[in-house]
């Protein structure tokens, strides 16, 4: 009599697997994905000019999954002016976020440096002033440290994303050193 209630188990279980990917298609369909340049980014929402021209919105959630040139990454790696992917659900929460893009990194002498900018004398005799927020970090040497170490004539490498403020500058070579 064991027979009997092997078997019943055994259709049970070829009903679920049979139910698992009915499930998964319905969930799959309720995605969509859209691609674009990212206008803005915060822990809460990612803002995207897509490529028809329109401006799109996606709430970010704990469940976001944060991609960067195919590696994973944060909501903080991922600045305005790349490009992006963002697989979201129905009520555009952002699912999946691959975003695309590389920080430059500019190198040069401060020459003046406020709450708000920094302006560096870089080769070839010119000038650049980059944009300075709460979210810039200062480094001596790769190592965290004091903003006031960054005052004129200290050597510097700023890193940025195009037309975006300055996420890190780098002490290279302290002024008068």
């Amino acid at each position: 009599m064991l027979i009997r209630p092997l078997r019943l188990l055994v259709v049970a279980v070829a009903l679920v697997a049979l139910a698992l990917p009915a499930a998964s298609l319905a969930a799959a369909s309720e995605r969509s994905t859209d691609r674009g340049v990212v206008q803005s980014i915060d822990s809460s929402q990612i803002v995207l000019r897509a490529l028809d021209g329109g401006v799109v919105t996606y709430s970010i959630v704990p469940r976001t999954v944060v991609r960067l040139n195919g590696v994973p990454a944060t909501i903080a790696d991922i600045h305005p002016g790349f490009v992006a992917r963002v697989v979201h659900d129905a009520q555009a929460h952002a699912l999946v976020i691959a975003a695309f893009g590389a920080p430059v990194t500019d190198r040069g002498i401060v020459t003046a440096i406020s709450r708000n900018a920094i302006t560096l004398r870089v080769a070839g005799g010119g000038s650049l002033t980059l944009e300075l927020n709460a979210g810039t970090r200062f480094k001596f040497r790769g190592a965290p440290a004091r903003r006031a170490l960054a005052r004129p004539g200290a050597q510097v490498a700023v890193t940025h994303a195009a037309d975006a403020p300055a996420t890190v500058v780098n002490v290279l070579k302290r002024a008068g050193a």
